[in-house]
């Protein structure tokens, strides 16, 4: 296994949409709860600090993520969200982008992974 592999247990990753990863779409700073992030995170609102990154950079940075159910008081419908704070990583994200979202002996990491080839100089695409 190469030494820059990164295991995350439990993970998921999720493909980011406009409203996700562009601010000037939404003052969110949210992924929507997709099944995936409710097999993570569950039902009960949950703040934690994760470390963003993007893949194959060794920078990484720190902000505030909450679970929550935007919901919450509704009585028959729930919504969940993972808000985070405003970071470098996030400024960086674009729709179609992917997110690994994931935890390594308990630390939540949210991992970057640009869908544009040129974020990874040296490979080649395959079409």
């Amino acid at each position: 296994m190469p030494t820059n592999s990164v295991i995350l247990n439990p993970a998921c990753i999720k493909t980011l949409a406009a409203v996700e990863a562009r601010p000037e779409r939404s003052n969110q700073h949210e992924f929507n709860g997709v099944t995936a992030l409710k097999s993570l995170f569950g039902h009960e609102k949950t703040d934690l600090q994760a470390l963003f990154s993007v893949r194959g950079e060794s920078a990484h940075h720190t902000a505030k993520v909450t679970w929550y159910d935007s919901r919450e008081n509704h009585p028959t419908r729930s919504e969940y969200r993972l808000y985070f704070q405003s970071n470098p990583v996030m400024k960086r994200a674009q729709a179609g982008d992917n997110m690994l979202i994931g935890f390594i002996q308990g630390q939540l990491h949210c991992i970057l992974i640009p869908n544009d080839p040129a974020s990874y100089p040296g490979w080649t695409p395959i079409a």
